[in-house]
C-alpha cells in the first residue's frame, strides 16, 4: 500500500465522518484502511489515534449485532448435511450465530464472506462438530482459522480436545441454546463470555510480549479473534502511543 500521508489522513477522516453518521460498517472499513497503511509505514502516532474511533466502531457493530435474532444451533447433523452459508444469511441477516459443520468449519468461514459482502450486522462463530464414542457430538468453537481442525472420526472427547487447535472451546452439543431467539441482555452475556474465552489467551500473550512491535502484532491478530475486544484496542493504541514516543525521541 502506497497511501500518501495526506490520503491516509483522509481515510481517518472519512472514518469518523461514517462514525459520526452511525455508518459502522463503512467507518470501520476506512478505519481498517488507514490502520494497515499506517502500521506497514510505521505511523505510529496515526495508529494510536485511530484505534479509539475503530474501538467505537466495532463496539456498535457487536450492539447491532447483539440486538438481532441469536441462533446458536446451525450445526452439521451429518457428513452430508453442510449448513448453507447463503441460504443462513438470507434467513438471519441480523443477529449472532454459531454455524458448525460436520469435522470443519469452511460453513462459518463462507457466512462471514457472505456477511461482508453484503455489508450485514450478523457474526457468527467458527465452529465444527464431532461425533464422539459412545454417542452424542460436540461442537469445537475455534479461535480463528489458522490451524487445521482434525477430520471427523469418532473419538472419545478427550482425544478429540487433544487433537484441536490451542485455545479451542469444546463444548457438548447438548449446552448449545436451542432455536432462535431475539437478542437481549441475557444472550448478548452469553455470546460475550464464549468471545472472551476465545481472545482471553491471545490477549495475555500479547500483554507478555516485550517487544513493542511485536506486541502491535499479537494485538492485532487478538482482534482477528475477537474484532470487538476493547481491550485489545486499548492496549494497542498505548502501544503505539509508547512507539511513537520512541521515534520521536530518536529523530
Amino acid at each position: 500500500m502506497n497511501d500518501s500521508p495526506d490520503q491516509l489522513q483522509s481515510l481517518c477522516l472519512a472514518g469518523q465522518e461514517h462514525l459520526v453518521a452511525m455508518r459502522y460498517l463503512q467507518a470501520e472499513a476506512a478505519l481498517l484502511q488507514a490502520e494497515s497503511a499506517a502500521v506497514q509505514t510505521g505511523d505510529w502516532d496515526t495508529v494510536a489515534r485511530l484505534y479509539m474511533p475503530l474501538q467505537e466502531c466495532r463496539r456498535q457493530r457487536r450492539q447491532r449485532c447483539g440486538e438481532g435474532t441469536i441462533k446458536l444451533d446451525f450445526v452439521a447433523q451429518s457428513e452430508s448435511e453442510s449448513p448453507d452459508a447463503a441460504a443462513i444469511a438470507r434467513q438471519v441477516p441480523h443477529g449472532q450465530l454459531l454455524i458448525a459443520g460436520w469435522g470443519t468449519i469452511e460453513p462459518a468461514l463462507q457466512f462471514r464472506e457472505v456477511a461482508a459482502a453484503k455489508q450485514l450486522y450478523v457474526e457468527t462463530f467458527l465452529a465444527a462438530v464431532y461425533p464422539i464414542t459412545g454417542g452424542g457430538r460436540a461442537v469445537a468453537v475455534l479461535p480463528n482459522a489458522a490451524v487445521a481442525v482434525p477430520a471427523p472420526e469418532e473419538m472419545p472427547i478427550d482425544r478429540l480436545i487433544q487433537r484441536l487447535p490451542p485455545h479451542s472451546v469444546l463444548l457438548p452439543i447438548a449446552e448449545l441454546p436451542k432455536g432462535a431467539r431475539m437478542g437481549d441482555t441475557a444472550t448478548f452475556a452469553h455470546t460475550m463470555s464464549l468471545w472472551e474465552r476465545l481472545h482471553k489467551p491471545f490477549l495475555a500473550m500479547a500483554e507478555a510480549t516485550r517487544d513493542l512491535r511485536q506486541r502491535i502484532t499479537a494485538y492485532r491478530r487478538t482482534i482477528e479473534i475477537d474484532y470487538a475486544c476493547e481491550l485489545a484496542h486499548q492496549k494497542l493504541s498505548n502501544t503505539a502511543r509508547q512507539l511513537a514516543r520512541e521515534k520521536a525521541g530518536g529523530a
